[in-house]
């Protein structure tokens, strides 16, 4: 209300101005202006133009009388003869017709305005709408692509698990059978040094092949996983204490920074244990002259993730290899099996979280592993422990 006050106040202020300047310079014009008026007419029309009807009548009505008063005999006096009131009447008209024409401009430019405005907003929600169904169609085919690959790796896990069971038994007895023989060698040539580096060396072969089959059985033979409540910064120093006596050996240091608002997570205590030793031991490969373990947990609640990070000072990961590395059966070491990061993988998928490898370190290696705080649906399952007819 009081800026509508003092809008008018403003509107009838400038009018009279108006009204002054003209009627100051009708009289400083009078010899060279005719009609003599003129100033004063167009003082009524910008008046009117300005401040809408009610100060184009005002000022309309002062000019004519201003007129009549200073420009037409009698001079300083109001004689309301039928020419002024004729001339009167044309200035209220004229100013009428333009503040009409003015308020008509003003109403269509408000028109104008709002209908901008709505196409405005209406293609702001046009743009949004189209930016929310791209990303929804983006997440669907990002899901769906994520699914095929699954489907994928099942239809392979499942030919590899038959062929693996197939190996286990064909190569099973056979082994066993070459284990007692060597057993048999070992007691008859007790004191046969080479004799027996010889035989040392075949059950090492052995070991090494029982161990490829029973971990290509691990990766294929899978159970549902069991999720319990696990604090994962305890499992975390857990598996450190673990491997304590390893790592003084080989002379690395760990550093840990854990966030200690991190909750207790619903996750299988013995798989992720297994994702932890598998990255770990991959450190430990990787810096045979020693150097530092760091691991780091984070808690976004935003994301409603928790996020782990084993970081090393090792060798690092070569472009080519950065390409295979959830591959099984692919690995850069000379004595590796090739299936722990594809079962690390696999176990992060089953706890509907996520394994990657960093890019763009200067030097080492870097994991992030991804799990969701909220408990999910279990979609897959994990390894069965009976292995005993590979042996």
């Amino acid at each position: 209300m009081a800026t509508r006050k003092k809008t008018l106040a403003l509107q009838y202020g400038v009018s009279l101005l108006f009204l002054l300047l003209a009627l100051l310079l009708t009289q400083l014009l009078w010899p060279f202006i005719n009609p003599n008026p003129t100033p004063l007419f167009f003082a009524a029309i910008i008046a009117a133009f300005y401040g809408g009807f009610g100060p184009g009548l005002l000022v309309s009505v002062l000019s004519a009388l201003a007129i009549d008063y200073f420009f037409f005999p009698p001079f300083s006096a109001l004689d309301f003869t039928v020419p002024n009131l004729v001339r009167m009447g044309v200035f209220v008209v004229v100013s009428s017709l333009v503040s009409w024409l003015n308020g008509t401009r003003k109403r269509l430019l408000d028109e104008r305005e709002k209908l901008l405005k709505q196409v405005g907003g209406f293609n702001d929600e046009l743009r949004e709408k189209v930016a929310s169904a791209t990303e929804e169609l983006a997440a669907t085919n990002s899901s769906l692509f994520n699914s095929q690959q699954r489907l994928a790796r099942s239809e392979r896990l499942a030919v590899v698990g038959q062929m693996a069971a197939s190996l286990a038994h064909e190569i099973g007895t056979p082994l066993n059978s070459i284990s007692g023989h060597l057993e048999l060698l070992a007691t008859n040539h007790p004191y046969h040094a080479d004799t027996q580096r010889r035989i040392r060396v075949i059950n090492n072969q052995i070991d090494f092949i029982v161990g490829t089959v029973k971990r290509l059985l691990e990766w294929t033979h899978r159970k549902r996983i069991s999720l319990q409540p696990v604090g994962i910064n305890e499992l975390i120093r857990e598996v450190l204490w673990l491997v304590g006596p390893t790592l003084d050996k080989h002379a690395i240091t760990v550093e840990l920074t854990l966030d200690e608002q991190l909750p207790p997570l619903r996750v299988d205590r013995d798989s992720l244990q297994q994702v932890f030793l598998n990255l770990i031991n991959n450190s430990i490969d990787a810096m045979p002259g020693g150097g530092r373990i760091e691991v780091v947990t984070r808690l976004d609640e935003h994301a409603g993730i928790a996020e782990i990070v084993f970081r090393d000072s090792g060798v690092g990961i070569g472009p080519d290899a950065a390409k295979h590395l959830f591959e099984p059966m692919w690995t850069s070491k000379p004595t590796g099996s090739g299936f722990g990061l594809a079962i690390a993988r696999e176990i992060m998928a089953d706890h509907s979280g996520e394994i990657t490898a960093l890019e763009g370190l200067p030097h080492g290696a870097a994991f992030r592993l991804i799990l969701p705080l909220e408990e999910t649906e279990v979609k897959a399952a994990y390894v069965e422990g009976e292995l005993s007819n590979v042996a």
